[in-house]
This record gives C-alpha cells, structure tokens and sequence, in this order.
C-alpha cells in the first residue's frame, strides 16, 4: 500500500514538471530563432573599459592579455587589470604589459580584501570606480578575445539596453579533444542557448562573466554588488538579476560571432565539480520568478534521477520515467541543433547523447552541494 502511494506521487511529480520542461523547452526552441544582432551606431563611439580580475594566472593570462590589446575600436578603449594578492609571476608579467603599452592599460594591486567579502566582486567594484569607461566590457584572464570584441559588444547597446551578456564557448578539436572537454563543452552550450532564449523572453535564467558587457551608470544606479558582495559567486547573473526585476526588457544577449569568447574547460573532474557547485550558489538569490522556474526544473531533475532508481521495483514507473525521458531527451536535441547552428559549434552534436544522461544527476547533486556553501573558491 505505501509503495503505491509513493509510485503515484512520483509519477504525478515526473509527469508535471516534465511537461513543464518539454513546454520551456519548446518555448526556448521558438525564441532562438527570432534572436538578432544588434545594431547601435552612436556617435562619438562610447568610451569603453576592459575589466580583468586575476588571481595567480600567470600561466594562461599572457594569451588573454595579447587578445585584449589587439582590440580594432575605433573610439576611446583601455584595459583594467585587477592583481588580487597574486603570489606567481602574474604581477611580473602585468608590469611588462604596462610598460608595454603605457597609454591604455592599467594595474590595480590588491593586497587584502575586507573580510567576508567576495574577492572578485570586491576587485570588479575596485576597477569600476578607478576606469573612465561608460560601457564595461568583463572577461577572465583565461579567456581569449577577438579583435572585434569591443566593437561587436558595443554595437548591442541599442537605445535602452543597459546590459549584453556575450557568448563563450569551450573550444574542441574533433578527434583530439577527450571525451571530458567535448561533453563540458555541450552542457556549456546549453546553459547559453537556455541564457539567449530566457533573455530574449525577459526571464534571464543565467549569464556568464566571462563575456559580460553594461554600461557604468546602471551599475551605478543598482548601487553595484550592494546587499551581494559577501557571496563569493555571482558577479555576472547576480547583476543581471538586479535588472531583471525592474527592466528585464533593457538586457539582450550577443550572438554575433565576432564577439564570442572563448574560454577553457575543467581538465578534472574535481575542478568541473567544484566549478558547477560554485554556479549552483547563487540561484537562491535571483528574482522568485526564475526562481519558481528553475525549481520546477530542479524539481523535473530529481524526479529523473528518483524514478531511474525506482524503475527496478515498478513497471508503472519505469513506462513513465522512460516515456518523459524520451520527450526530454527529443526536445533537447531538436534545442540543440538550433544552438549548435546559431552558434557555429555543429561538429559537438554526437556529444549530446552522453550529456542526456549525465546532465540531471550531475545538475542534482552539483545545486544540493552549492546551496549547502560546499565548495571551494579559488
């Protein structure tokens, strides 16, 4: 009698949460394709600033750093480098690039952080109030930027836009790349295509600041990471919640190839773990709209991973879980292609079966971690 009680509750759960995925997923399907590129021309050009915090990157930071300075902008731009208490060479390597380049770039050392405080928040709000930029264009050290970057991500500030989140994308070379990277690289692309088409709907799921772009008055204006800066995640889709709630309208998303970013994926397994648990954090915090959808979704992901380990024990669950994973599994992919189209990266569609199976669990357990404050920050 109590296992019947439980097999209908867990099927009724698997049943509403799943079709409400497949009917987001659906929506996201339809949003994707009217997303266009922006297309402000304002003259003068916005003077722009460049913001990079950088903790012991020396081994990966003179690549960003060379993409960085190459920029094509025709008008005013510079570059802002936050030094947080580096202890490698990455101070060394920064004054070889101030020396190098006199004019436009600059170093803001950090040697101690108020306690409690999120560094990189603490380090962005530093640069902030130090640059002369009235659009702020954010990246990682990591990261690789092409020389259109600047002027592509400004052409998004349309009238009334205040903030763009860009695309990043982890590069694979088919055939070489392992099994690792290539199956991060889908789960990545699929957090952009779920941030390009919640945008594009005023429901802002997630951002990355790793290609984050908005205008310095709005984060004026918002009083920047007030209320926030002691969370150490969320510098980017904590921001962009601070909009959301007021203006969801004034946010767009790039997909304009020439402002693409490209960023490097987790060779461990541990650091991929300790990454998404560190993404996880932050969700409690965002507007309780999108909180009330990415519980459901939460929600849909549990019921997955109970109904497969009930399976065993009941055929009435086992027919369930198998046909919402198959609604599940068809309009993912049908996304997928979209995603993969609109972002030029369509050699990664054999990696998305995998991704089917790993993503729910892996999604479970990395939130349930992350809201528990367990993992580590670098």
């Amino acid at each position: 009698m109590f296992f019947d009680v439980v097999t209908y509750i867990v099927i009724a759960l698997l049943a509403i949460s799943g079709l409400f995925y497949v009917g987001l997923v659906l929506r996201f399907f339809f949003v994707l394709g009217k997303v266009r590129a922006g297309n402000s021309d304002v003259n003068p050009a916005p003077k722009v600033s460049i913001l990079i915090a950088a903790r012991n990157e020396a081994e990966g930071i003179r690549a960003c750093l060379d993409s960085v300075m190459a920029q094509d902008y025709a008008g005013f731009w510079e570059v802002w480098v936050a030094d947080d208490r580096s202890d490698d060479d990455t101070p060394k390597i920064l004054a070889e690039y101030t020396e190098r380049y006199p004019e436009n770039f600059h170093v803001l050392t950090i040697k101690e952080i108020p306690e409690g405080v999120s560094p990189k928040k603490h380090a962005l709000s530093r640069m902030i109030e130090a640059c002369d930029g009235d659009i702020l264009c954010l990246t990682d050290a990591d990261c690789i930027v092409k020389p259109t970057w600047i002027a592509g991500m400004v052409r998004e500030f349309e009238p009334g836009i205040e903030l763009v989140a860009g695309h990043s994308y982890i590069p694979t070379v088919p055939g070489k790349s392992n099994a690792l990277i290539c199956m991060q690289a889908v789960e990545t692309m699929i957090y952009r295509v779920a941030g390009t088409a919640g945008i594009a709907m005023h429901l802002p799921l997630t951002s990355t600041g790793n290609n984050l772009a908005y205008r310095k008055s709005f984060f004026k204006n918002v009083n920047g990471f007030d209320k926030v800066i002691k969370l150490q995640s969320g510098d980017d889709d904590l921001l962009m919640q601070k909009l959301a709630k007021e203006r969801p309208w004034a946010m767009r998303y790039s997909i304009t190839e020439e402002t693409f970013v490209t960023t490097e994926g987790k060779d461990t397994l541990k650091g991929l773990w300790e990454q998404r648990k560190r993404w996880a954090s932050t969700t409690i915090h965002y507007t309780p709209k999108i909180v009330a959808v990415l519980s459901t979704i939460f929600l849909f992901f549990t019921m997955l991973c109970v109904a497969f380990l009930l399976a065993p024990f009941s055929f009435k669950i086992f027919m369930a879980w198998a046909v919402i994973f198959a609604l599940k599994c068809i309009g993912d992919f049908v996304l997928i292609v979209r995603g993969l189209k609109v972002f030029k990266q369509p050699h990664l569609l054999k990696w998305c079966i995998p991704v089917e199976f790993i993503i729910a669990p892996f999604t479970v357990l990395a939130v349930i971690f992350g809201l528990l404050g367990r993992f580590k920050w670098k």
